[in-house]
């Protein structure tokens, strides 16, 4: 409680105002004084509450000759501190009234007093009002907030909040949480701070506890916490899968007796979803008796599509017919819902690549090697881009090309970009001696790949051992086995020799 008792002076006769009441007499001469009236104390507030508007009504104070004061001052206190708070405009200052109403006031629990004011002098502060509280804003919904379907209109009233405030709704974080679709009754809030409130929690809302935040322009906030917990009633489905040889690279293609893998991905379009638990195929059609495989959970790359389940390496029949061979998947969820069977294919290719050309052309002299030249390597069918170099997809790619010396017959070779490595292209002789006279390296040389012609074009060389050839001749190929096919099939390495007629090498 505050008590400020402030004594009016004796003021000279000359300086106190009528309404002060002076009382004085006498019959000599001289200077005559009297004795000021003392301000009257603020009388006793009462208060009376409209949402988040105080009104605070108090009497008149008046000195003891009957005369009023002629202002007020409304003082407000934190009734659990004492201390003293801003009193809001609709009473702040000098009142001339005995009520004014402080509107928006915040939370807490209050109390007034009120000072008198005549002119410049103040009163003694008068007694405080009882206690007034301002509750905090608060949404509460009405019926069960244990939500087990979905989306799910939730009604309920709020209080607290400003007049003349609108309502949003979010959902998780007041701020930047999910927008809601909801409304107020009225739209605008009015003096007695409450509407009625309808809010609607979307489908696809997780499983858990979630709080919804009413959300006033004014700066007011209020919340109140749901459960959802919704059954998982959606099977998952299956919306990718393919065979490729455990080799990698190409996929859709295996051949018999290859090893190889099942790739898939899988989701589950519950609302809420519980999520992939099991992802199995059925690939009897490529190893007999695997009805039932299960696929592992992770993140698997091939062909450059990344998939999130795959099988253990399998076998596929030694005796496999070639040809189309279908397989199918299907998805387990978190909750049992088994998504139906999804059919796919893989193509088994038994047959090996074999050589059908090897040519040189010609950019510059002939029967000399230079840059721009280029060796042609064309199969029967494609090839797999990684069995020549590890990690290649076929586009142009830097290789290194050496033209080696060896007695009988100059040879051809293809190395990688850093010179390090040889490619598996098997024995390659130009038949003639003639072509250098010891290892002659063109580096910067490219190597590209379409279907089953890989094509090699020279880069440059310092080497003065490059010689022009004063002849023709045919090359002769023998190829590797590790050159293979899509499906995995080695190479065939029987010797092959160059169509045509005789000619000079680039």
């Amino acid at each position: 409680m505050k008590r400020l008792v402030l004594v009016v002076a004796v003021l000279a006769l000359t300086s106190v105002p009528l309404a002060a009441s002076g009382r004085w007499s006498g019959n000599g001469t001289g200077a005559g004084y009297s004795a000021g009236d003392t301000m009257p104390s603020g009388e006793q507030p009462t208060t009376s509450v409209t949402g988040r508007n105080i009104t605070v009504s108090w009497a008149a104070s008046a000195f003891d000759d009957g005369t009023p004061v002629n202002g007020y001052v409304v003082r407000r206190y934190d009734a659990g501190t004492d201390a003293a708070a801003v009193v809001g405009a609709g009473c702040a200052g000098v009142l001339t009234a005995l009520t004014c109403t402080e509107n928006s006031v915040a939370p807490g629990t209050w109390y007034y007093t009120i000072v008198p004011r005549y002119y410049a002098w103040v009163g003694t502060e008068g007694l405080e009002s009882a206690n007034v509280t301002i509750d905090p804003a608060s949404l509460t919904f009405s019926g069960l907030t244990n939500i087990t379907t979905l989306p799910k209109v939730m009604t309920g009233s709020i209080a607290g909040f400003l007049n003349g405030e609108t309502v949003t709704w979010r959902l998780d974080n007041p701020t930047n949480g999910t927008i809601l679709t909801g409304s107020t009754t009225p739209p605008t809030i009015g003096a007695a701070g409450s509407a009625t409130i309808s809010v609607t929690i979307p489908t696809g809302t997780s499983n858990g506890t979630h709080t919804v935040y009413a959300v006033g322009n004014g700066g007011t906030v209020a919340s109140a916490t749901i459960a959802i917990n919704v059954s998982d009633s959606t099977a998952p489905t299956v919306t990718a899968a393919v065979i490729a040889k455990s080799a990698g690279g190409t996929t859709g293609m295996i051949r018999q007796g290859g090893t190889y893998y099942v790739y898939a991905n899988a989701t589950d379009p519950g609302t809420p979803s519980s999520g992939v638990a099991q992802v199995r195929a059925n690939v009897a059609n490529v190893t007999t008796g695997s009805t039932n495989v299960s696929l592992t959970a992770g993140s698997y790359t091939i062909g450059g599509v990344t998939y999130g389940w795959r099988s253990n390496a399998l076998t596929a029949n030694g005796t496999l017919a070639a040809g189309s061979k279908t397989y199918t998947v299907w998805a387990v969820d978190a909750v049992g819902n088994t998504g139906s069977t999804s059919s796919f294919a893989v193509t088994v290719d038994n047959t090996a690549p074999t050589p059908t050309n090897i040519q040189t052309t010609n950019a510059g002299v002939a029967g000399r090697a230079e840059a721009g030249d280029s060796a042609i390597f064309t199969y029967s069918e494609s090839v797999e881009p990684i069995s020549i170099l590890p990690g290649w997809n076929g586009t142009a790619t830097t290789v290194t090309v050496r033209v080696v010396q060896a007695g009988g017959s100059d040879r051809l070779q293809i190395w990688n970009a850093g010179n390090t490595a040889q490619l598996p292209f098997g024995t390659i002789r130009l038949n003639r001696t003639d072509y250098v006279t010891k290892t002659s390296t063109f580096t910067g040389s490219t190597m590209s790949l379409s279907g089953g012609t890989v094509t090699v074009v020279l880069g440059t060389t310092t080497s003065t051992s490059v010689t022009t050839a004063a002849g023709t001749g045919a090359m002769r190929w023998s190829p590797s086995a590790s050159i293979t096919d899509p499906a995995g099939n080695p190479g065939t390495t029987a010797n092959f020799n160059e169509t045509g007629a005789a000619d000079p090498e680039f």
